[in-house]
């Protein structure tokens, strides 16, 4: 290797310069320098850093001042400064248009893979930018070894080389560093050595230099001219690769250390973060620990930069990582004794980072609201995480790595709290040094795997007349491709304008007409990049078919489709821009629209995104179905192109409806919003940690689903009679949605809701209501009533039901079975508070099992499943109780005699 690295990095510049090429004694690695006695590489650990209270450079710069000159710098040599909407000249730290990784980790990783890969021009050629990054690897070590930092600016200059040096690559490179370094940062040329390394990530690698100074490495000059290919024929750490189609400069300065090196201060946290560290210090009341304080500062200001870009904080994905520094930070803060919150403490940083980074203060309103959500449900989590521990103490469980790590992954347990918890009772805990830099490893990549777009190049290609016109309904089209199924035959055609599922838009449906004979179609799917048409009857290679698309489907699916982007920016407009989409399904009934938020959304909220969502469609805004170059679209929209998700290829169809939303979208749509009538938000729910759901209806639609609901209105209040009578019939979808909260179940389940109720709450008296959600109340409020009353322990038949517990043979332990009124939760419960009894008990709707504290059984594994499977149903529960139920009830008495059988074998053993 170190021949490989010689050969790539013997520049002419280096010998024209007069460098040596020497071996480093203390790391083995070669360098190039101007001082020929050097011995060492000038890089830590192999000397300390010298510039400590003796900064170099011509004077002390702020991180403006370095980010300025450095773009200035490369400006002047003909580099190109990009421009984004939104965040101007930097791309997002949240990896939109990525599908292998959370966060933007590099400047580089701004251009891959479509870029770097040759799919997709660079946007400028040569370019510069100052990328802000994040990486959570190295998070214990922030605030410990005064140089790592969460947040950091990666410089780039960046050159894409079809040839070898089209633009330009090693030699010039280098030169400009050189120039950079010591003409505009004035760092004498003799204090710089280059470092020779390998480097790869994110699919490239290549040769490289680190420019170290006084110890401190301050930039990378990467020559990328591979690619990862398990063909390959370099090994670079165990992954194999092969020349890349570019040859790439990518180049990675560090902002942060190099104003670092001309302030000389002790560590870089009072360089890049002073103003943020004296703010801390004025509101803290203990200041014993340095490394909190400095960590504080760091995760806050990368807090501002992650929610300000639109992370909404969850157990999943980037929100998962933002998550994780939120209550980190919450920590800190407690330790720290701080008499702010953590909302005043990011205030302050957006504060300091509106002049450079305008765009993140924008966001303050939802920052705030996301940060109160985010400490509260800490608070709590705090709260539910005592209680879990400490059983896990009862149960003797052992607090390892893997059980830290499931406490905090799946339920939010910080393991210094755990470690305080087990040492009150005498149980020890260690936790590793880099706990959560292990955590957050565990979620910086994307784990799904990726659809495979490759077309099978064995079948012919189709032409898809949808996308020339979403509103052709006939075609005349010749078969390519036949081959018999046992539903009929699927084909391939020349053209067709059957769109194909996918998306989340479903199939289009209709027939073909051949000789006179139809032919129905049953489904359009697309395979590796080939459209098949599944049909009903026979067809063969060269037949000629006319086809007709069924319009009705299409054409509400099209109001659908077009509706869930109308939706999408109606709550961008009420709620925010950290509204993202997090998936979609298009029906002919109605679609659903899944999204990004931190709460679940108040009736007044669904109304006002409904009322907004209906504006739009009234405005007549006309939708823009476009197709463009990728730069060009990213130029001009940003990168809210990809809430449906990243395209491949550097053509991309873009759907803008201006001043409402804009997608990169591929589906079938209306050519105006006022063709889509109205539209009715049906439901509101939260689906998982961090995303809301939508479903609504769009068009006619909208009347289908009202006529429905006033027949499940209808049938409701039949179910309320003859005890209940509903006097008035007005608002009648509010009725309905109350009832259904109140219930939590969907309204097409209400009626039978009802009536399970009423039977199970047995009302006695006629009574009056003035409307449906009155009626209903009143009804649950009974019915709880009587719950209460059943769950109410009787010791008389506690006594009763111990009086006849049957002695297992050989033990002192003691069975029951039985059949009773009472809930039977409450009543084994109870009874197990002795030792020495198993309890298998039913109530009328289930079997609860339960065992003393001394008997030693697991019903979970050893009894619950048996009666479950008699039953027809299944069972759960925890180790000492457990419930088992189904429809089987005519063999109850079956599964109780099982159950005592297993039990005194289990115990007899």
């Amino acid at each position: 290797m170190d021949e490989f690295l010689k050969k790539e990095l013997n520049l002419q510049y280096f010998q024209e310069k007069g460098y040596t090429r020497k071996k480093c004694v203390s790391c083995g690695a070669y360098f190039w320098t101007l001082q020929p006695e050097s011995i060492v590489c000038g890089d830590q650990p192999c000397v300390p850093f010298s510039f400590i209270n003796n900064p170099i450079g011509k004077k002390t710069m702020s991180l403006s001042d370095v980010r300025s000159g450095f773009l200035s710098y490369f400006e002047q040599h003909n580099h190109q400064r990009l421009h984004f909407p939104i965040t101007n000249e930097r791309m997002p730290v949240i990896a939109r248009w990525r599908t292998d990784i959370y966060l933007t980790i590099a400047s580089i990783a701004d251009f891959q893979p479509h870029v770097t890969s040759g799919e997709v021009p660079p946007p400028a050629n040569p370019l510069v930018i100052s990328q802000p990054c994040i990486r959570l690897n190295d998070l214990d070590e922030v605030g410990k070894s005064g140089r790592h930092l969460t947040l950091f600016e990666m410089m780039g200059h960046h050159a894409f080389n079809k040839n070898v040096d089209e633009i330009y690559f090693k030699e010039d490179t280098v030169k400009y560093c050189n120039d950079f370094f010591t003409n505009t940062i004035r760092i004498p040329k003799e204090e710089i050595n280059y470092k020779e390394e390998l480097w790869n990530g994110g699919g490239n690698a290549g040769p490289c230099l680190e420019v170290v100074a006084k110890g401190l490495e301050i930039a990378t000059l990467v020559f990328m001219n591979m690619k990862a290919d398990s063909a390959g024929t370099y090994t670079i750490a165990n992954e194999q690769y092969t020349n890349n189609p570019l040859n790439i400069v990518d180049t990675g300065y560090g902002l942060e250390r190099i104003a670092w090196i001309t302030n000389g201060s002790k560590t870089v946290y009072e360089t890049v973060l002073n103003e943020t560290i004296k703010w801390i210090s004025d509101h803290a009341k203990n200041l014993e620990d340095k490394k909190i304080l400095y960590s504080l500062a760091d995760h806050s200001k990368s807090l501002s930069f992650m929610l300000g870009d639109g992370i909404v904080p969850s157990n999943v994905k980037a929100g998962y990582l933002a998550r994780l520094l939120i209550r980190r930070c919450l920590r800190f803060i407690k330790s720290l004794h701080l008499d702010a919150s953590l909302i005043d403490l990011v205030d302050y940083q957006l504060l300091l980072l509106k002049s450079d980074f305008p765009s993140l203060i924008n966001q303050q309103n939802q920052i705030q609201k996301m940060l109160n959500v985010e400490t509260k449900r800490y608070s709590d989590t705090i709260s539910k995480g005592k209680l879990l521990v400490n059983r896990l103490i009862k149960e003797k469980q052992q607090f390892d790595s893997d059980t830290l790590i499931t406490l905090y992954d799946t339920h939010g347990m910080p393991p210094s709290i755990v470690k305080q918890i087990a040492q009150k009772q005498q149980i020890p805990v260690s936790i590793p040094e880099n706990f959560e830099s292990m955590i957050a490893e565990l979620h910086t990549h994307r784990t799904e795997k990726q659809e495979k777009k490759e077309r099978n190049e064995k079948l012919p290609e189709t032409t898809s007349l949808y996308y020339k016109d979403h509103y052709l309904k006939e075609f005349d089209a010749t078969v390519l491709f036949a081959e018999k199924t046992s539903q009929g035959t699927r084909v391939i055609l020349d053209k067709t304008t059957f769109y194909p599922e996918g998306g989340g838009q479903p199939g289009d449906k209709g027939f073909f007409l051949k000789d006179g004979i139809n032919l129905p179609l049953t489904e359009v799917t697309k395979e590796q990049g080939t459209i098949f048409h599944h049909i009903k009857g026979e067809l063969k290679k060269d037949d000629f078919v006319h086809g007709t698309i069924d319009w009705d489907h299409r054409y509400t699916i099209m109001k659908h489709h077009t509706g869930t982007h109308i939706i999408n920016g109606a709550l961008q407009d009420i709620l925010g821009a950290h509204i993202w989409q997090a998936g979609s399904q298009l029906g002919y009934a109605d679609a659903r629209f899944d999204y990004t938020h931190f709460e679940p959304l108040t009736d007044g909220q669904v109304k006002e995104i409904e009322k907004r969502a209906n504006e739009f469609i009234t405005m007549n805004v006309p939708v823009n179905k476009l197709i463009l170059d990728r730069n060009t679209a990213e130029k001009q929209f940003g990168f809210r192109l990809y809430q449906g998700g990243v395209p491949p290829g550097n053509e991309i169809r873009v759907l803008d409806i201006p001043g409402v939303d804009v997608e990169a979208c591929g589906g079938t749509h209306v050519n105006n919003t006022a063709e889509i009538e109205k539209i009715r938000i049906i439901r509101s729910e939260r689906i998982q940690d961090g995303v809301n759901r939508i479903i609504f209806a769009a068009g006619k639609m909208v009347d289908a689903y009202q006529k429905e609901e006033q027949q499940h209105y209808k049938q409701i209040i039949e179910s309320f009679q003859p005890i209940f009578t509903i006097t008035t019939n007005e608002h009648i979808s509010n009725e309905l949605k109350k009832t259904s909260d109140l219930f939590s179940v969907p309204i097409n389940q209400l009626e039978k809701t009802i009536k399970r109720f009423i039977k199970e709450a047995k009302p006695t008296k006629q009574k009056s209501f003035t409307n449906l959600s009155v009626a209903s109340l009143y009804l649950f409020d009974l019915w709880k009533k009587n719950q209460k009353q059943k769950k109410t322990i009787d010791m008389e038949t506690i006594e009763t039901l111990k009086d006849q517990a049957e002695s297992i043979p050989g033990t002192e332990f003691k069975v029951i079975t039985a059949k009773i009124s009472m809930e039977s939760n409450a009543t084994a419960g109870a009874i197990i508070t002795e030792p020495n009894y198993i309890v298998h008990i039913y109530d009328g709707k289930k079997i609860t099992s339960a065992a003393s504290e001394n008997v030693p059984i697991n019903l979970q594994e050893s009894i619950v499943k048996a009666i479950g499977e008699i039953l027809g149903g299944s069972g759960g529960g925890r180790p000492r109780m457990t419930q088992s139920g189904g429809p089987n009830l005519d063999r109850v008495d079956e599964a109780l005699e099982q159950a005592k059988q297993l039990t005194v074998e289990i115990l007899k053993k």
